[in-house]
């Protein structure tokens, strides 16, 4: 790892890497595979029991959410990081089932419409998701039009257990553009757009560009504005959209009406790229509101804990 790769990590306070290292996340995909979603979700609850007392930084995330979105005390909380913790495994699950068999699942969906007319529209798309729920729901289904997707990921995942988890999802039409947070990721971005092809992004984590502090749930946080100056860049339209558990094999999405980012501004908005970060904070929060448990950031997210 380079000296700005480093220093970049350094400020960054999530990683990217996913928990359990190579062992674990073979071992849940191996009892998936031999004896069902159902009996890994039963693995999964002596796993996040243990996550509650063994994973001090991401139980100190999941509790500072929840006391924002409960209003709760102490011991509440600690129960609902149990189930907190255990909702995150089973999303983890189901995005491994997700690309073993997708029509095993049921999309219930609000605003469907908005995401094919403008895929169908040959300029590209921008499907701006977040750690909330399952946005795999919304690729399953894409994947049944012969749309191109590209997944953007994070290159934070140690080698070993990056190239498990690429092995075990069984894709056809989705490609992983990996980034690292440095400028010239934008590029594949903008070229995928030009052809026409999805974009699949999360709008909920930074990777050192540019940043909006916007309101959300009771506090101030940081947001990227890169997902809208990609759009922006390549003239394509921009769809939020989350995808909520709603129980085994079924998710409900729902997707709202696109956007066309502008990176022109009048002189009095010196930002002209906040505005829509500002509504993607609002749709989320929104989500969260009817899915509590299901936000997925275990870091943290805010700038104080006040």
């Amino acid at each position: 790892m380079d000296p700005l790769t480093k220093a970049q990590e350094s400020r960054r306070p999530w990683t990217g890497r996913t928990r359990g290292g190579y062992f674990g996340n073979w071992l849940f995909i191996r009892v998936l595979r031999l004896l069902g979603l159902r009996a890994a979700y039963l693995l999964l609850l002596p796993v996040s029991f243990y996550f509650l007392f063994f994973a001090p930084e991401a139980f100190k995330a999941s509790s500072d959410y929840l006391r924002r979105q409960f209003k709760c005390g102490a011991l509440r909380r600690f129960y609902y990081s149990y189930l907190h913790f255990f909702c995150f495994g089973q999303v983890l699950l189901d995005r491994i089932a997700v690309g073993d068999d997708p029509s095993r699942f049921r999309v219930a969906e609000e605003g469907y419409s908005h995401i094919t007319a403008a895929a169908a529209a040959g300029k590209g798309l921008v499907l701006l998701g977040a750690h909330a729920g399952g946005w795999e729901a919304a690729v399953s289904l894409l994947g049944g039009k012969n749309i191109t997707v590209n997944v953007v990921r994070f290159e934070g995942e140690a080698e070993n257990v990056r190239r498990l988890l690429q092995r075990s999802v069984k894709t056809s039409n989705i490609r992983v553009i990996g980034v690292s947070g440095s400028p010239g990721d934008s590029l594949a971005l903008v070229e995928a757009l030009g052809r026409g092809e999805v974009v699949a992004m999360h709008g909920d984590r930074t990777l050192g560009g540019r940043t909006a502090k916007l309101p959300f749930l009771g506090g101030e946080a940081a947001f990227p504005l890169w997902p809208y100056a990609v759009a922006a860049a390549a003239g394509a339209p921009l769809i939020h959209t989350f995808a909520a558990r709603t129980g085994a094999y079924a998710y409900s999405l729902k997707a709202w009406p696109p956007v066309l980012p502008a990176l022109e501004g009048t002189g009095a908005e010196k930002e002209p790229l906040k505005k829509y970060a500002a509504h993607f904070a609002l749709h989320l929060e929104a989500f969260l509101a009817e899915n509590p448990l299901q936000w997925f950031n275990f870091y943290p997210f805010w700038e104080s804990h006040g």
